[in-house]
């Protein structure tokens, strides 16, 4: 079944995105601890010198991204950086042409589909697997309200209770909720994301407030599930 277009937006620079990579017929992404470890190595690997992580929460068969686009100085100067032979030909096309806005659009996509294709390498020669690992194109919705993007880490954070993984999302190991909590800055940009709540202490409070709102009900953006 074709992807719906609302979940195909184009990436824009300085926009929020919630972003989801989805497995082929259900597959589980992580066998191991350490195939978890090295998916958020990826991660930032190929989209960390693009956008700015928010919040992420890893499950079983599918993985959600909260992501700041960076703006389009700040990626010329990281296409700058590299090495000519390393840019991608839309990178290239960007660094000629770096008033159009909808080359970002094409470095962004490229970029989550070299993460894709890089992990799902490694996955199938370590598990002797073939084929995709990933649906293909992966979905995103562009957030553009403070309240939608709020309830999106909200929302992304509660995914594992909410999927029946874990009774309690605060104690789920594989979301950024604690790595905010604790300071741990090697994935999520930690200032950034709690900006949007006023601090810690009502990081904590407004979390838990929606995630006991809804839990029983319908959750925004359930389409997305």
């Amino acid at each position: 079944m074709p992807t719906p277009v609302q979940f195909k937006a184009p990436f824009y620079p300085q926009s929020y995105y919630h972003v989801i990579f989805r497995s082929v017929d259900g597959v589980m992404l992580f066998i191991t601890e350490e195939n978890r470890g090295f998916f958020l190595q990826k991660f930032s690997l190929f989209l960390h010198p693009v956008c700015t992580c928010l919040a992420y929460c890893l499950l079983e068969n599918h993985v959600r991204f909260i992501v700041h686009i960076k703006s389009a100085p700040s990626l010329k100067n990281f296409l700058l950086s590299i090495a000519e032979e390393a840019r991608t030909v839309s990178m290239k096309k960007f660094l000629t042409e770096p008033d159009r806005e909808e080359i970002i659009d094409e470095i962004l996509e490229r970029q989550a589909n070299r993460l894709m294709v890089s992990y799902a390498n490694a996955y199938n020669k370590r598990f002797f697997r073939k084929g995709n690992l990933f649906q293909s194109p992966f979905r995103r919705v562009e957030i553009k309200e403070e309240s939608h993007l709020q309830q999106a880490i909200i929302y992304t954070h509660a995914n594992a209770q909410k999927h029946g993984l874990i009774k309690d999302f605060k104690d789920y190991r594989y979301s950024s909720y604690w790595e905010i909590l604790n300071d741990n800055r090697a994935n999520v940009q930690i200032n950034e994301a709690l900006q949007f709540f006023g601090g810690k202490e009502q990081y904590i409070k407004i979390h838990q407030k929606q995630v006991d709102h809804f839990y029983n009900k319908d959750w925004p953006n359930s389409k997305l599930e």
